[in-house]
């Protein structure tokens, strides 16, 4: 693979892995003479990373790492656990109802896909780990949606609008946020062509105090081969799966 070169990025790698890798903290100064590194440079890249909380200063305007950074290594370590504790879970659920299942977190007001498990079928969803999508299309973040605070889905909304993407698709905020009563009194998430035509999804929220990504598992499937009438049973059967997986972590 071809070696891409940022200049600016490695720098800042550079003054991360010294603070992080080091039990000492140090100034601008001293991160310039261990580096050497021009201090306007290291001046401007501490500002940046301290604005993102990604490193702080003490009253010594000494840098150790930041809160920020910490939170999205915990995030990888959590999200890398939840996927391997999941599989086998994900696997049952797929074999038990014969469709696609999905596994995702909500990330920078988003939905990610972050582990499918598929059957051997000619019917193939185009989804894939690290895909994103607008919370209020799938079911995925119907489920997450239902058990955020009004703040943090507030937030969302206002970042995603709530576009149109069939003609079944909530686009008004009050009916989107009316929806989500039923997912907590049932337990699950229904996605009825709201993200595309001819698809339907279930979905359930992965509830654990030791585990603080939202995180939810659906399954996917074309409407011919998922009718109304058996949302029901799929439904309880992704819940009881969501739990599984929550009592597991």
């Amino acid at each position: 693979m071809e070696k891409y070169h940022v200049p600016a990025l490695e720098r800042t790698i550079k003054i991360l892995k010294l603070i992080s890798e080091s039990k000492e903290k140090y100034t601008v100064t001293e991160i310039c003479k261990k580096l050497d590194l021009p201090k306007a440079t290291v001046f401007a890249i501490m500002r940046t990373l301290e604005y993102h909380n990604m490193v702080q200063k003490d009253i010594n305007s000494c840098f150790q790492i930041g809160p920020k950074m910490f939170q999205i290594g915990m995030t990888y370590v959590s999200d890398s656990n939840m996927i391997e504790l999941a599989k086998p879970y994900m696997k049952r659920l797929m074999g038990e109802s014969g469709f696609t299942v999905h596994l995702g977190i909500l990330h920078e007001n988003q939905i990610m896909y972050i582990a499918k498990e598929e059957p051997d079928s000619f019917i193939k969803f185009s989804t894939y780990p690290g895909l994103k999508t607008e919370i209020h299309l799938t079911g995925l973040g119907k489920a997450i949606a239902a058990y955020l605070s009004e703040s943090e889905l507030d937030q969302i909304v206002r970042f995603e609008n709530l576009e149109k993407a069939t003609p079944n698709t909530i686009t008004d905020v009050t009916a989107f946020k009316e929806s989500l009563n039923a997912v907590r009194q049932n337990g699950y998430a229904i996605e009825d062509e709201e993200g595309e035509i001819g698809v339907r999804c279930i979905a359930a929220p992965i509830i654990n105090a030791r585990h603080t990504t939202p995180t939810a598992i659906s399954v996917t499937s074309h409407t011919s081969h998922l009718p109304k009438d058996q949302f029901s049973k799929i439904g309880e059967l992704v819940r009881e799966t969501a739990q599984d997986i929550a009592k597991s972590i």
